[in-house]
Parts: structure tokens; C-alpha cells; sequence
């Protein structure tokens, strides 16, 4: 019951945060770039490391508020890798847009998410649920968005 009340305070969270947010009318360029964010979600979703990787730039710095240091391009794929092959999953996720900002070969994001997932602990599986506000960084190279950097900032169930 306490887990339930927590995702229904954090989803009207999320929705008085982002009313204002879901009425704006998007230009074709910021649907475009937002089309890569919905697309990175679902290739981690269903394990598209290959897809994630060809829209992941070389230079790629990644980082959370949970981590020390950002992460380059190997170690976010080995990570997300790690994870699945210890039978981790995402289950669910909802992402929105709050700003999409695009110069001539560059982008960043902001958005809210909310994703759930089971987490594979000594032989049963586990659900969680995590929420927060990610920042990412697009450069256009040969006509395509790749993601350049990210800055995520985590809140789990228990914040």
C-alpha cells in the first residue's frame, strides 16, 4: 500500500510538473531529436544494445548524481549489459519532454522519467521503481543525432 501511494504521488508530481510542458507545440526538429530519446528508451527496454551503441557517440560522458565519475561509451553499454545478463529488466517507463533546445548540429533534452523494473536478488526476483530528471546532449553528425552526454539526477522509491 505505502509503495502504491509513493507512485501516485510521484505520477501527480510528474503531471502538475509537466501540464504546462505537454501543451507546447514542438517544432519538426525537436520531434525529431525527442524521437531518439523515446527510441534509446525502448532499445533498453528490449536489450537493443547494437541500436544504443550506433546512437551513442564515441565521445559519449555519462554521468548520475549516484556515480563518482561520468562513464565513457564501453562502460555504459558493458553496464547495461552486466544488468541483463544478471536477469535485471525494465518493465515500464514514462518519459516527458520539459525543454528541447537545438542549434544548427547540436541539442540538449531535458525531461522527467519514471521507469520500473525487476532486479534479479539471490534467486527471486525484485520490483523497484526510480523517478527523476535527466539533461542530454545531442551533436548531428552525417545527418543523424547522437548522444554526445547525459546528467541524470536519480530519486528511488525510498527518497
Amino acid at each position: 500500500m505505502k509503495n502504491l501511494f509513493k507512485f501516485q504521488l510521484v505520477a501527480l508530481i510528474i503531471l502538475f510538473a509537466t501540464t504546462n510542458v505537454i501543451a507546447q507545440e514542438w517544432t519538426k526538429e525537436q520531434l525529431e531529436v525527442w524521437q531518439v530519446v523515446e527510441d534509446s528508451w525502448t532499445q533498453w527496454k528490449t536489450g537493443d544494445f547494437e541500436s544504443m551503441a550506433a546512437n551513442t557517440h564515441e565521445q559519449y560522458q555519462g554521468w548520475n548524481d549516484k556515480q563518482p565519475l561520468p562513464l565513457s561509451k564501453e562502460l555504459m553499454l558493458k553496464s547495461y549489459q552486466i544488468s541483463i545478463d544478471l536477469g535485471d529488466k525494465l518493465d515500464y517507463f514514462f518519459i516527458n519532454p520539459a525543454r528541447i533546445v537545438i542549434t544548427k548540429n547540436a541539442a540538449v533534452v531535458d525531461y522527467y522519467f519514471y521507469f520500473e523494473g525487476t532486479i534479479k536478488k539471490e534467486d527471486k526476483n525484485e520490483k523497484y521503481s526510480v523517478h527523476g530528471q535527466n539533461a542530454e546532449f545531442y551533436v548531428k553528425e552525417g545527418g543523424k543525432w547522437l548522444m554526445l552526454g547525459d546528467m541524470t539526477t536519480i530519486h528511488h522509491e525510498e527518497d
